[in-house]
């Protein structure tokens, strides 16, 4: 069994959580096979990865990279095949791309980045390689690039796994997706379980707020109004007398965001950073209230069971508390006082406690469909 990974990296915890959580689906169902992973999305190295199973880098791909191999073979009309990576994904049995938001009118999709597509999917599609898509979301699909990117997907793909109803309904809308082999499941990393870091036992039942520098990024909001809005959320909670820190779920970008945060501050306030996705998800499990602009703080905050609010600059976040049964959970960005209301009736004791017995409720329902959507992809 030979499958290559995409999408998936370790520079944003939330994208190396689903790697973790696509590898431990590997290894419950076959443990003796063969992963490829490109060598960009690991810079830590294979080693950085914990796992049982063959891991490997794909052989020539930074190479390829350098010397922009994949821009001049376009140009030449020259087939995918004679790239020197594609050797390495002869007899690829499974395609699995986990990415996160790039497939929308956001990322701003390129005629390049169509053609790569195309000639990746047909190279392997005309070995019977298996081709599943289970990205975070699919659109906005507007533009006409976006369009033509679903439908080369929907082309190849043996199943596109939308994680809610809105990227669901936007793929049957385009007009231009297959709609049989669409299948809808929810955020597929409640599965994995977190690893507490020790040293960190002093932040256990803590407050743990994760900023996100796209929410600057996409234009939800300005800087000077996050960073704002932020600083408000931390100093409300420090009114419950728990330990309040931020933690940086992304990488460089988000740790000199929580810094700048820090620095606004009249008190001080501990920064987690630098801490594996599997840390990051058992220390956000260890929490009293998560406040997270990360899709994947959320995720894990819920899954743990974890009472949670969120800023959002995207569809999955409302979507997502909706899979747990969970409404009214994303601040609004215009409106401080209403924002600071729900920070103070979530910390609430009563009210924690109640968002806590439902998440059990709830969670192993979650759970039990991720397992399905795994027996559906082994058995496709």
């Amino acid at each position: 069994m030979k499958i290559l990974l995409t999408g998936v990296e370790t520079q944003n915890k939330g994208a190396e959580l689903m790697l973790y959580a696509i590898l431990q689906a590997i290894e419950r169902k076959h443990p003796n096979a063969i992963i490829y992973l490109p060598s960009y999305r690991i810079p830590q190295g294979v080693n950085y990865i914990s796992t049982k199973i063959d891991f490997r880098l794909l052989p020539f791909d930074r190479i390829e990279q350098k010397l922009k191999l994949a821009g001049i073979f376009r140009l030449l009309h020259l087939p995918y095949r004679l790239l020197p990576h594609s050797f390495a994904l002869r007899k690829t049995d499974y395609y699995i791309d986990g990415s996160g938001f790039v497939f929308s009118d956001q990322f701003n999709i390129t005629s390049k980045t169509i053609f790569t597509t195309r000639q990746l999917l047909d190279f392997l599609s005309n070995q019977g390689c298996r081709i599943i898509y289970l990205p975070q979301a699919f659109g906005p699909a507007q533009k006409k690039t976006t369009k033509e990117m679903l439908g080369v997907l929907s082309k190849y793909a043996t199943l596109m796994m939308p994680r809610e109803k809105i990227s669901y309904d936007i793929l049957q809308e385009s007009g231009v997706v297959d709609m049989n082999k669409v299948k809808l499941f929810s955020d597929f990393t409640s599965i994995v379980d977190g690893v507490f870091p020790s040293r960190y036992e002093h932040l256990r039942n803590g407050i743990c707020v994760i900023p996100n520098v796209q929410m600057i990024n996409k234009g939800a909001i300005t800087i000077e109004k996050y960073i704002a809005l932020i600083e408000r959320i931390i100093l409300t909670c420090r009114e419950s007398g728990k330990i309040v820190y931020l933690l940086n779920h992304e990488g460089e970008k988000d740790e000199q965001l929580c810094y700048r945060i820090k620095e606004n501050l009249p008190h001080n306030i501990e920064v987690v950073t630098g801490i594996n996705a599997l840390e990051v998800k058992g220390l956000i499990g260890s929490a009293y209230l998560v406040v997270s602009s990360r899709f994947h703080g959320v995720a894990s905050s819920l899954n743990s069971c974890v009472p949670c609010l969120a800023t959002s600059w995207s569809h999955k976040y409302q979507e997502l508390f909706k899979d747990y049964q969970l409404n009214d959970c994303v601040l609004p960005l215009d409106d401080e006082k209403q924002a600071i209301d729900k920070i103070h009736r979530m910390m609430d004791e009563d009210q924690n406690l109640k968002v806590r017995e439902n998440l059990h409720n709830i969670v192993p329902h979650i759970k039990s469909k991720t397992r399905e959507m795994w027996e559906l992809i082994w058995n496709c």
